[in-house]
C-alpha cells in the first residue's frame, strides 16, 4: 500500500523517475516520504508512525499530545512539526523539510570535529534542549544521539533533532529520561572528538577526551562506563560544556561561540535534498553551457542558488533551481506571476526583478539580476531580534513593496525573511569583513539601503514554512479571492513584524518580547498576532504600523500603575528628617538660587559642592581654627592684663622704667625703728644681651619727675621681676634702679623665642606711652605707721606660636588643639590686702 501511495489526504507524495516514491531516512520506527502539501503549497515531510501500522488508543492519544506540544516549538536546533492527523487507521504527521548531513556520515566523511567547534555545538544543542521546560512529555523521547548537521543560513553549524519518539510511550519519571538524555549527549561528545561512534572502549585511551576538563571529563566517563547510574541533570551537564569549552579557548575574544561555528569549505555537510532531486547529476551538466558557475564552493554551500555569470551577456546573475515535475507538479505553483511585465524598475523600486525562466520536462531554471547585499533571514541569523526602531525602519519599506507589487498585478507575495533582500554598499560582493561589520551596527545607522521583495518563486521558496497559514476562512469557495488576498497580505506583514521582535526561538505558543520592547507595543503586536489565526481580523499595514509607533513614543507607566494594573492617587508625603554625611556640603540658600530661574530640573542639585576627603588638603585650604583660637586667647589676656594692671589704688607706688640716680619712690619720714635699714630687691635671672641702645630716650626718660609712677606693660611675660623695698628709720635706704639697665632688661624678656630682637625705638616707644598715662599724687602717710608694702610688679610673656610653627600647623604636621585653655593664666595677680 505504501509503495503505492500517490496522496495522502491533501498530501501528493513525491516520485523518483522509476515512479517509486521519493522515501527519506529519518527515524528507524517511522516512515518517511517527500510530498508536496496542496494546502499551503510547501514541499513537506510526511511521517508514518510504526510504518503504517495501527496503534492502540494509549499510543494514539500519546502520539497526538505530544505531537500538538511540537507544533507549538520554534526553533533551529528542532523540527518543526506543521500537522498531525489519523488517514485509513495510519497516524501520521508532517514537518517542515530537513536538508543536511547526519552526524556520523558527517564525521565519517570528514574525520574528528575541533575540540572547541564540537563543544559549542553540544553547548548550543543543549542550552535549546533547556528552553523546552514546559514539554517535558514530549522530551522524554527525544534522541539526541541521531542529530542533523545543518547551516544556519548558510552560515553557521548546527545541530537539529529529527527523532522525538512518538511511536514510542512517553516515560514515567522525569530522573530516567533526564539520565537518559545524558547518556546520548555524552556519545554525541564521544563520537565528535573522537571520530567513531563509541562501542564500549575505555574513555582513557583517547587524548581528545582526557585533555578535557576534570568535570566534563568524569561526567563522560561515568556516562558511557555505567550508564545505569549516569547523572540525570542536562543543565549541569551543559555546564561542564561550557566550562571545557571556556578551557580551550584561547583568548576572551575566541570564547564566543558563534566564532566557531562560521562554515567553511572543510565544516561545510553535503546537501542531501540536492543529491535526491538531482540523482547525483552535477550541477554544470544541467547548466549546461548558458551559464558558468562563478564558484564551486558557493555552488555547494547554496545548493539550489548558484552564482553564476550569463555566457551569452556575460552578467552576473543567480540561478534558482525548482523542482522537477515528479516531485511537485507545476500546475501547484506560479514560478513567475503573469503580471511582471507591468513591472517597470524606476516606478517599483521595492521589487527583485527576474530576467528569464528556462522550463524543461525535469527542471525548471530561473534567473534573477544579482544585486549587493544580503537577504534578511542572514541578518536575522546573525541578530537574533531586531529593536523596535529598525522595525519600523524595515516595515515602511515592505509595505512600499506590497502596494507596488499589487499595483503590478501581484497580489500575493510571501513575506518570508529568505525573499526579502537588503540591497546595501555598492555594485559588487561585499567583503566578510565589511559583512560582519555591517551586521553589527542598527539599521538607522546603514547608509542608504533598499529593502527588495521577491514575488517570484524559488526552491527555499518551496520549502521554508510559511509564517502564517496560507487561508483560514472556512466557507472560503463561497469568498471572493481579492478579500482572501488581502487578508493574507495583512496577516503576512503583521507575522513577520512579530518574527521580526521575537525571533526564531520560541516554544510554548505564546511569544516572548525581549527587554528593548515596552509593555504596551508587545501586548498590542501579541494581540494582533491572535488576531491573525482570525479571518479578516488583522490590521492593515498601514494601521498597524501607525499604532505601533505611537505606542513606541508614548509615556512610560509608572510602577505602582504596573503592579496594581489599575490608576493609583499618589500623594506628596512629609519628610521625617534625614542624616547625611554630606549636610556640610549642602547649602539652603544655594539650594535656592538654583531653583529660582526657568532651568532644567535635574536630580543632581548645581549648586552642590564637591566634598574632599582628605584631611589634609581641608587644612591647606583655609587657616586652622586652633590657631585662630589660640591668638585670640592670647590677645585677650594681653588687654585684660593691661586693662586690670593700670587701675592702681592712691596709696600704691609704682616704679619707674627709666628713673635717673634719684631715690626710686617717695620720700618718706623717717621713723624710729629697732630694726637697721634695710633693702631687699629679688633675684632676676639674666637675660639675654640686649641690642645697644640710643642715649636720647634714656635722657628723655631721666626728666620726668620723680613723684610720677608710670605702669610698665609687657606682652605675655614669661619670666618675673619683683622689686621690693622696705624703709625702716630715718634714715631710708630704696633700692635704686638705673634706667639704662631697665631699658636693657625690657627688650631682652619682650623678645619671643626663635623671633627677631625688637629694635630700641620700638622698646622706647612702648615705654614713652606707658609714662604719658595720668597718675594720681599719693598722700603722705602718717608718720607713726609703718609705710605700706608695695605690691610686687609681674611681668610676663606671651607665648606666641612662630611662623614656622604656623605652617606646620596648616599643613597638619602638628597637633592643634581647640578648645582648650592655656596652660598658664593670663590675669593680673589681684592687689594683696592691707
Amino acid at each position: 500500500m505504501i509503495e503505492e501511495l500517490q496522496q495522502f489526504g491533501s498530501l501528493s507524495v513525491a516520485h523518483r523517475t522509476g515512479g517509486a516514491p521519493v522515501e527519506l531516512v529519518r527515524s528507524k520506527e517511522e516512515v518517511v516520504f517527500l510530498a508536496f502539501d496542496n494546502r499551503i503549497a510547501r514541499l513537506v515531510e510526511l511521517h508514518v508512525l510504526r510504518g503504517g501500522s495501527t496503534l492502540d488508543v494509549a499510543m494514539k492519544k500519546s502520539a497526538f499530545e505530544r505531537a500538538r506540544q511540537a507544533s507549538e516549538i520554534r526553533g533551529h536546533a528542532f523540527m518543526r512539526i506543521l500537522e498531525v492527523g489519523e488517514d485509513q487507521g495510519m497516524v501520521y504527521y508532517t514537518s517542515n523539510l530537513n536538508d543536511g548531513e547526519f552526524v556520523e556520515d558527517y564525521v565519517k566523511r570528514r574525520g574528528a570535529v575541533a575540540p572547541a567547534t564540537a563543544l559549542a555545538l553540544v553547548y548550543q544543542l543543549l542550552d535549546d534542549l533547556l528552553q523546552l521546560q514546559g514539554f517535558q512529555r514530549l522530551v522524554s523521547r527525544m534522541h539526541l544521539d541521531r542529530v542533523l548537521v545543518t547551516t544556519l543560513e548558510d552560515t553557521f553549524l548546527q545541530l537539529r533533532v529529527f527523532d522525538y519518539g512518538l511511536s514510542q510511550l512517553d516515560a514515567g519519571t522525569e530522573g530516567q529520561s533526564g539520565a537518559r538524555l545524558v547518556v546520548e549527549t555524552c556519545r554525541l561528545i564521544f563520537l565528535l572528538l573522537t571520530g567513531q561512534p563509541y562501542a564500549g572502549e575505555n574513555p582513557d585511551r583517547f587524548p581528545a577526551l582526557t585533555q578535557l576538563p576534570m568535570g566534563l571529563r568524569t561526567a563522560v566517563r561515568a556516562a558511557l562506563t555505567d550508564p545505569a547510574n549516569a547523572p540525570g541533570s542536562i543543565e549541569k551537564l551543559r555546564d561542564d560544556v561550557r566550562e571545557a569549552f571556556s578551557a580551550l579557548s584561547s583568548n576572551i575574544k575566541a570564547r564566543n561561540f558563534r566564532k566557531h561555528l562560521v562554515v567553511n569549505p572543510a565544516l561545510l555537510p553535503q546537501s542531501q535534498l540536492q543529491e535526491l532531486l538531482l540523482e547525483n547529476v552535477p550541477v554544470e551538466t544541467i547548466l549546461g553551457t548558458r551559464f558558468r558557475v562563478e564558484d564551486v564552493e558557493t555552488a555547494r554551500r547554496y545548493p539550489f542558488s548558484i552564482p553564476a555569470i550569463n555566457t551569452k551577456l556575460s552578467q552576473e546573475i543567480t540561478v534558482h533551481l525548482l523542482p522537477p515535475s515528479r516531485i511537485v507538479d507545476k500546475t501547484r505553483y506560479e514560478a513567475v506571476p503573469l503580471q511582471m511585465w507591468r513591472f517597470n524598475p524606476e516606478r517599483h523600486p521595492n521589487i527583485l526583478r527576474s530576467l528569464s525562466l528556462w522550463e524543461s520536462p525535469d527542471w525548471t531554471f530561473l534567473t534573477e539580476e544579482r544585486e549587493p547585499g544580503f537577504a534578511l533571514s542572514r541578518l536575522m541569523a546573525e541578530r537574533i531580534t531586531l529593536n523596535p526602531a529598525e522595525v519600523i525602519v524595515l516595515m515602511r519599506q515592505i509595505r512600499a513593496g506590497l502596494d507596488q507589487a499589487v499595483e503590478c498585478g501581484v497580489q500575493r507575495v510571501d513575506l518570508h525573511p529568505s525573499n526579502i533582500l537588503l540591497r546595501v554598499g555598492k555594485n559588487g560582493p561585499l567583503l566578510a569583513r565589511e559583512l560582519e561589520r555591517l551586521m553589527q551596527k542598527r539599521l538607522d545607522a546603514w547608509p542608504n539601503f533598499v529593502v527588495k521583495l521577491r514575488p517570484h518563486m524559488t526552491m527555499r521558496s518551496l520549502y521554508e514554512p510559511l509564517l502564517v497559514d496560507m487561508d483560514l476562512a472556512e466557507n472560503q469557495q463561497h469568498q471572493e479571492e481579492h478579500l482572501l488576498n488581502r487578508d493574507f497580505r495583512h496577516r503576512s506583514f503583521v507575522a513577520l513584524a512579530g518574527y521580526l521582535l521575537t525571533g526564531e526561538r520560541q516554544s510554548g505558543g505564546v511569544p516572548q518580547f525581549p527587554e528593548s520592547v515596552p509593555d504596551a507595543a508587545a501586548t498590542y503586536v501579541r494581540d494582533c498576532l491572535e488576531m491573525t489565526r482570525r479571518a479578516g481580523k488583522t490590521p492593515s499595514p498601514g494601521d498597524f504600523i501607525d499604532k505601533f509607533e505611537s505606542l513606541l513614543s508614548a509615556p512610560t507607566v509608572d510602577l505602582a500603575t504596573r503592579l496594581r494594573g489599575s490608576n493609583v492617587a499618589l500623594e506628596e508625603m512629609e519628610s521625617a528628617g534625614a542624616v547625611s554625611d554630606f549636610d556640610d556640603d549642602w547649602n539652603a540658600n544655594d539650594a535656592d538660587s538654583a531653583m529660582d530661574g526657568d532651568e532644567v530640573i535635574s536630580p543632581i542639585k548645581r549648586g552642590i559642592k564637591t566634598h574632599d576627603f582628605n584631611p589634609l588638603m581641608q587644612q591647606k585650604r583655609s587657616l586652622p581654627v586652633g590657631a585662630l583660637a589660640a591668638a585670640a586667647a592670647v590677645v585677650i589676656g594681653i588687654c585684660a592684663w593691661m586693662l586690670m594692671g593700670g587701675k592702681n589704688e592712691p596709696a600704691q607706688v609704682a616704679q619707674s622704667a627709666a628713673s635717673s640716680a634719684e631715690p626710686e619712690g617717695p620720700a618718706v619720714t623717717a621713723a624710729p625703728t629697732s630694726r637697721p635699714p634695710s633693702a631687699k630687691v629679688a633675684e632676676v635671672p639674666k637675660p639675654k644681651p640686649a641690642p645697644e641702645k640710643a642715649p636720647g630716650p634714656v635722657a628723655a626718660a631721666s626728666s620726668k619727675p620723680a613723684n610720677t609712677v608710670p605702669a610698665m606693660a609687657e606682652a605675655a611675660p614669661k619670666s618675673t621681676i619683683t622689686s621690693t623695698a622696705t624703709v625702716a628709720g630715718a634714715a631710708p635706704a630704696p633700692a635704686k634702679l638705673d634706667a639704662a639697665s631697665a631699658l636693657e632688661k625690657v627688650p631682652a624678656m619682650v623678645t619671643k623665642p626663635e623671633a627677631e630682637k625688637p629694635s630700641v625705638a620700638a622698646t622706647t616707644a612702648a615705654v614713652s606711652t606707658v609714662t604719658a598715662q595720668p597718675t594720681h599724687p599719693q598722700p603722705a602717710p602718717p608718720a607713726a605707721s609703718k609705710p605700706p608694702e608695695k605690691d610686687p610688679v609681674t611681668i610676663r610673656r606671651a607665648i606666641l606660636p612662630s611662623k614656622e610653627e604656623i605652617d606646620r600647623m596648616k599643613q597638619g604636621h602638628v597637633e592643634h588643639r581647640t578648645g582648650q585653655m592655656p596652660a598658664m593664666s593670663t590675669a593680673s595677680p589681684m592687689p594683696s590686702k592691707r
